[in-house]
């Protein structure tokens, strides 16, 4: 697995933005998140080394703009060079996560029918206003790989068994200083929702203020990710 940021930027579009992570470093160092542009490793899929052989190995798995939207609206100036360089590395496979399913269908390429089969497309639903919109969305579009994930989960959420063609949903807490509390039984009624569908659940992270059994935790970025696989829950 290796980050390809082809882009930088992006705006808050709903609650689940309230702290990012990308936002909140942006601040820190004086950048405008607000201004989208292209980075240095734009083109990084069709760089080689000195030796001629490819920087992103062959079969790679690439998580593709996790600093930005691939779906913004800046990105329509860049997008296009962005697929075809995903459609001549035949080789690997392309993951994105969005906030903005309701752009995706005008965004696809001409040629996506040849590249589609390998890219996974992951739409976030913080809380159920989200699910409620952006659902429908997704399950209409024609995606191979669709996913979705629930983080920060910000509360409850029930999908009423609308799963099909979901390979899989993971679930996570918000960290941060300020991260909003995640709960141990939201987070296990997501799970028994993808048991019942038969589809692949993922518990990601605890988040930094996780409440199990009516107690409150307070972790450390190192241990939430920890904490989560010693749960054992995933299915």
């Amino acid at each position: 697995m290796i980050i390809w940021n082809l882009v930088h930027g992006c705006h808050r579009k709903s609650e689940g933005c309230k702290h990012c992570y990308v936002l909140t470093r942006d601040e820190e160092n004086g950048v405008d998140t607000n201004l989208v542009r292209k980075t240095a490793s734009f083109n990084l899929p069709l760089r080689r080394n000195r030796k001629g052989e490819w920087k992103i190995p062959s079969g790679t798995e690439v998580m593709t703009c996790f600093s930005s939207d691939f779906f913004l609206p800046e990105m329509d100036a860049w997008r296009e060079e962005a697929w075809e360089m995903m459609r001549f590395r035949r080789d690997l496979r392309f993951y994105m996560v969005t906030k903005r399913p309701e752009r995706i269908l005008q965004c696809l390429p001409s040629f996506w029918n040849e590249i589609g089969d390998r890219i996974t497309i992951c739409c976030t639903m913080e809380n159920q206003l989200r699910v409620d919109e952006r659902l429908p969305v997704l399950l209409s579009l024609p995606l191979p790989h669709k996913e979705i994930i629930v983080e920060p989960m910000l509360g409850p959420v029930d999908f009423h068994g609308n799963l099909e063609d979901i390979a899989c949903v993971t679930v996570g807490g918000e960290s941060g200083k300020d991260a909003r509390p995640c709960r141990y039984e939201w987070v296990l009624d997501v799970r028994r929702q993808c048991m019942d569908t038969g589809v692949h659940f993922h518990f990601m992270q605890t988040g930094a203020c996780f409440i199990k059994d009516g107690k409150t935790y307070r972790l450390t970025h190192g241990i939430q990710m920890q904490q989560a696989r010693k749960a054992d829950i995933d299915c």
